[in-house]
């Protein structure tokens, strides 16, 4: 396994071009993360980036984890598996201002793979083999 500034990465992640901690969810998206600071309340601030082809659909700094968070695998797993449920959300799973601020590409990557990603972030399935493990640590265990 991969190891960034001593943590060892989940099974089947890599460390990006950019030496960051990355989940390759599948043949042409990647998800990027690594640790931006804490919050206030002691909780990790993540900074992502989803790409498709290695052209950026979204990135930001504005999802964080629980209060008193330790960096480990596992809280890197639960960071992704949280900007990823948030990213491939569709109209009708939350407000329509929710997709104001998009742009016209982040539009077009919603409609078109959103729906398909969103496995990938849920609880009890795995979007790789469709176990009942989380996706981002699955090879085929």
């Amino acid at each position: 396994m991969p190891t960034l500034d001593g943590l060892k990465l989940p099974q089947g992640w890599r460390i990006s071009s950019r030496l960051l901690a990355a989940w390759p969810i599948d043949h042409d998206h990647q998800l990027e993360l690594w640790p931006a600071g804490r919050t206030e309340d002691g909780r990790i601030r993540w900074h992502y980036r989803l790409s498709r082809k290695n052209r950026t659909i979204f990135a930001a700094s504005d999802i964080t984890s629980g209060v008193g968070a330790v960096l480990t695998a596992a809280e890197l797993i639960s960071a992704a598996r949280t900007v990823l449920s948030y990213l491939t959300l569709r109209p009708g799973d939350t407000d329509r201002e929710y997709f104001d601020v998009y742009t016209r590409t982040q539009l077009d990557w919603r409609d078109e793979f959103a729906e398909d990603l969103s496995l990938y972030a849920m609880d009890d399935l795995c979007g790789y083999c469709g176990g009942d493990h989380p996706s981002p640590a699955c090879r085929e265990r």
